[in-house]
């Protein structure tokens, strides 16, 4: 297809497949304890028991549908108290945005849906195909049967993981414990494994196979967020004032007029999107700080301070650049107004829920009947 600057070529780009690397350090292993914690509170909610009495479902949290309730455990929300959910949605998207302000895409990198399941689908294709260099060798190795063999145990493990991801959401709006023995009996509804078959085919195809392009692409997100970040905000840095010139580094040599970048790569090797922290901000970049572990590795095995790549504020970037420092402010007018309005909207549903009447009735006259009988 012709394009505007008279050059021919498509206007599609395919994708690039990323191979991350394995890494360990404080930040991995922050990651692994968040998606233990996630992920486990995640499964186990719909489990825990509530007493409210007979004749009423003992299920902790239940959004029970088909009775038109929503159970929090001490709390029943009916339909025309809609305006909680309302309430909830508010905090979270103030929530949101009060902590990207202080601390960046700290959401993205560690609490995300899509990061903590993508990050347990690539730590199983670790497990079953080996680390990026393996990885990247048996995809380009013609097919054979070790391959297929390799390729199907994982697909299979995604798939089971997929499955219980789809099951656990479902057991939100069923009692659970009746639900999954309907469920292997043949006994559920139809409704029921529609929901299952369609939770597991989308957690299956974004966190197997889609992976980094839902966060670049499908994800709105990173496209707006710049507008809650400022200078203050911690975000995950390369530090050019120490790191460059860049080049590689023999044992021995001086590293006089030189910079503590060796040009490794080991950054991009470990970054689920497959960027170059060093190239500066990036819409791709998720906060996760895994090129942060990788950098430290390697300044250790040179001899030179860790640090080269952190969590920094651009505003104290710039500062060491021109050889001073800048504090970190995390009150400032912007945090404050998040602050604010978490507390405000906080205070209005608390006080909603504590004022609430147990009993109320409503009479509403039928307008314009189509016929009275008298």
């Amino acid at each position: 297809m012709p394009l505007d600057d008279g050059s021919s070529g498509s206007l599609y780009a395919t994708r690039t497949k990323v191979y991350p690397k394995s890494v360990s350090g404080l930040y991995r292993r922050l990651k692994w304890t968040l998606l233990v914690l996630f992920l486990g509170i995640y499964y186990a909610v719909p489990w825990i028991r509530w007493d409210r009495g007979p004749g009423a479902p003992d299920q902790a949290i239940l959004l029970d549908l088909p009775g038109r309730r929503a159970y929090f455990f001490w709390i029943e929300i009916w339909p025309q108290e809609v305006y909680y959910l309302s309430g909830l949605l508010i905090l979270g998207a103030i929530g949101l945005f009060f902590e990207t302000s202080l601390l960046g895409r700290v959401w993205c990198g560690y609490a995300c849906p899509q990061t903590v399941w993508t990050d347990l689908f690539m730590w199983v294709e670790r497990l079953v195909e080996g680390d990026r260099t393996e990885r990247m060798r048996l995809d380009k190795q013609p097919l054979s049967a070790g391959k297929m063999a390799r390729k199907a145990t994982k697909h299979a493990a995604w798939l089971a993981i997929s499955m219980a991801t789809g099951g656990a959401w479902v057991f939100y709006f069923v009692d659970a414990p009746t639900e999954i023995r309907s469920i292997f009996t043949a006994k559920s509804s139809v409704e029921v494994y529609f929901f299952i078959g369609l939770f597991t085919a989308t957690t299956y195809v974004l966190a197997g196979w889609a992976r980094e392009q839902v966060c670049t692409y499908m994800c709105p997100w990173p496209r707006f967020q710049a507008a809650m970040l400022d200078v203050h905000s911690l975000v995950v840095t390369y530090r050019a004032w120490r790191g460059d010139p860049r080049g590689k580094h023999k044992q021995g040599e001086s590293w006089e007029g030189r910079g503590d970048c060796v040009d490794c790569h080991a950054c991009v090797a470990v970054c689920p999107t497959g960027i170059d922290i060093r190239d500066g901000q990036q819409l791709e970049c998720i906060g996760c700080g895994l090129c942060i572990d990788a950098c430290n590795d390697i300044m250790a095995k040179v001899g030179r301070p860790q640090g080269l790549i952190a969590f920094d504020t651009l505003s104290n970037l710039e500062a060491k650049a021109s050889g001073t420092s800048a504090r970190y402010r995390i009150v400032r007018p912007r945090t404050v107004i998040y602050a604010a309005l978490l507390v405000l909207v906080a205070a209005i549903m608390t006080a909603g829920l504590a004022l609430r009447s147990d009993v109320e009735l409503t009479v509403l006259r039928d307008r314009s009947p189509l016929f009275v009988t008298l």
